[in-house]
């Protein structure tokens, strides 16, 4: 090819870079919930989502190109055009953009970096879009993410999709399955009382311990008992098969497989049993571990995690180290949460996040330092509070502490390295041990910018609050049947036993707080609420006037 031939050539490709639309392009792989495989140029585990540009395809540059997490809204991030050596792609090779929200920020961390969202690792939409704005090149639906594992295609542009144990940023898609060592590491066969799951449900278990420096994932172990037919744990969802370094996991033998892919059709006999896990190449034997008749609420286990001598255990330790050393925690409760804030207060750095606020009701402070909260029942132990800055993870006597459920740890120590979700979850407060818990909640669906909340601080009664209370008293918050607060109904006592009464002559309705009418009054000046169960109700007069009374 002669000299002017390939400048024409060149030139041609660079025009076909910048202005053309490669709708061959393909989201090949995502990390939704980076903790420790790759951080950016900046020495921050961010999310990534990579994109492969298929053999054949031209040079491209995704300049002016869209990604999104809305369908409705394909244009919520366009990649600059500022440096055409980071955002060009080669035929057949990767670029990986990272979706963190660092892009303008102060110190602007490049093209390669979107302005405006994360990715959730509850699961959700990602797009691809043509500069034009409409086309969608490609888009995928990816499910729960776990920790350090990605969502990936099975091959560099396959139509199939597969979680990644070994994660692959900017390589071609391979999965390797490992046999690491794990060890069964205790039993309890017969659970009456000690350690309950989602459910709810007091049912017998083993639990599996990894002694690695690194998470495994069991999935595709097999497990069997005195050598009977093996379960293989499912690939389903990695959220609930693995294992942090030096962590535990619990296998319930309940044969509720619909309840998670850790609860099996395995059967432990109380009279005694040897357990026995086979690695992912169904060959390997990694553990074989046997125990005796255990009593009921105890359990056996190795004296210390993975060592090869056993005791009965009086006080089993599901989850947790089987040295476990008790601490009991200070008396503080989890008195508000929010889980989806779209328009209430920002944090230190000025983003909309969610919150968890902890109440104290002594008289002394409450240093948190070495607590732990966590979203998975199953894990109490999952982001412990720091003990950097002690003053800032201190509850003041009879006060209050926010922190900010957002995965932004790097934002300070009152940022968990988790999100809530507003579709229902769980959230508890540990102490030190990691285990004895302060305080748990578990919810359904929350409204965006409704709390969750105790009716009065440290109270046993949640309500939701159409206005949240934020480092403050929820004894002043509206409820979600909303209250005017400038009502010209008084009314007292309140809280009462008996009867309520009324600065004048008043019409009114009692809801209940689900906004359902328990009694109508006509010009009345006091009420009988005796006969109403404790709880709160919202007075409304006929002139629209409401106020919240509550009944002892």
């Amino acid at each position: 090819m002669g000299k002017k031939t390939l400048l024409v050539a060149l030139i041609t490709s660079c025009i076909y870079t910048v202005h053309g639309q490669n709708f061959n392009l393909r989201i090949n792989e995502i990390l939704t919930n980076n903790k420790t495989t790759m951080m950016d140029d900046f020495f921050e585990y961010d999310d990534w989502v990579e994109i492969y540009n298929p053999p054949g395809s031209p040079i491209t540059n995704l300049a002016n190109y869209f990604i999104s997490d809305d369908p409705d809204s394909l244009t919520k991030w366009r990649i600059p055009a500022i440096d055409a050596g980071v955002t060009t792609v080669l035929p057949n090779n990767f670029i990986v953009l990272w979706v963190d929200d660092d892009f303008d920020n102060i110190t602007s961390q490049g093209a390669d970096h979107n302005a405006g969202f994360v990715l959730s690792s509850e699961g959700e939409t990602f797009l691809l879009t043509a500069p034009d704005s409409v086309t969608v090149i490609d888009s995928v639906t990816y499910p729960e993410m776990a920790r350090d594992v990605s969502w990936g295609r099975s091959c560099d542009g396959c139509p199939q999709w597969q979680y990644f144990n070994n994660v692959t940023f900017d390589d071609n898609n391979i999965e390797i399955l490992n046999n690491d060592l794990v060890f069964i590491n205790e039993v309890q066969p017969i659970n009456t009382s000690t350690y309950d799951d989602l459910q709810n449900e007091f049912d017998p278990w083993f639990e599996i311990y990894n002694p690695n420096p690194f998470q495994v994932n069991l999935a595709n172990y097999s497990i069997s008992i005195n050598g009977g037919t093996p379960w293989t744990v499912p690939s389903t969802r990695p959220a609930r098969t693995v294992i942090p370094p030096n962590g535990f996991l619990l296998i319930w033998c309940d044969n509720d497989l619909t309840d998670d892919v850790n609860h099996s059709p395995l059967e432990l006999p109380t009279q005694g049993a040897n357990i026995q896990i086979v690695g992912p190449n169904g060959n390997t034997v990694m553990n074989s571990y046997s125990y005796p008749t255990t009593i009921a609420d105890h359990s056996w286990g190795r004296v210390s995690d993975g060592s090869s001598s056993s005791m009965d255990f009086s006080a089993p330790t599901p989850t947790v180290t089987n040295q476990l050393f008790v601490i009991q925690p200070q008396n503080i409760v989890i008195n508000e949460l929010l889980t989806a804030n779209q328009n209430g207060i920002t944090d230190n750095v000025g983003e909309l996040e969610d919150w968890i606020e902890v109440y104290n009701p002594n008289n002394f402070p409450v240093n948190l330092s070495g607590y732990y909260f966590s979203d998975d029942p199953e894990v109490r132990n999952k982001w412990v509070v720091s003990s950097s800055f002690p003053d800032s993870v201190t509850v003041p006597a009879n006060g209050w502490l926010l922190f900010w459920a957002d995965a932004d740890v790097e934002q300070g120590v009152l940022h968990a390295d988790f999100r809530l979700s507003n579709n229902g979850e769980y959230l508890s407060l540990a102490s030190p041990d990691g285990y004895t818990l302060a305080d748990e909640i578990q919810w359904n669906y929350i409204a965006p910018d409704t709390s969750l909340g105790r009716l009065t601080d440290g109270a046993d009664e949640w309500v939701l609050f159409v206005v949240s209370t934020p480092e403050a008293s929820n004894n002043e918050g509206v409820i979600n049947v909303t209250e005017n607060r400038s009502t010209s109904l008084l009314a007292y006592p309140n809280p009462t036993s008996s009867t309520i009464f009324f600065d004048q002559l008043t019409s009114l309705t009692a809801f209940d707080l689900s906004g359902k009418p328990i009694e109508t009054f006509t010009n009345v000046r006091s009420i009988d609420a005796s006969r109403w169960p404790a709880g709160v109700y919202i007075l409304q007069s006929t002139d629209g006037s409401r106020m919240r009374v509550i009944k002892n």
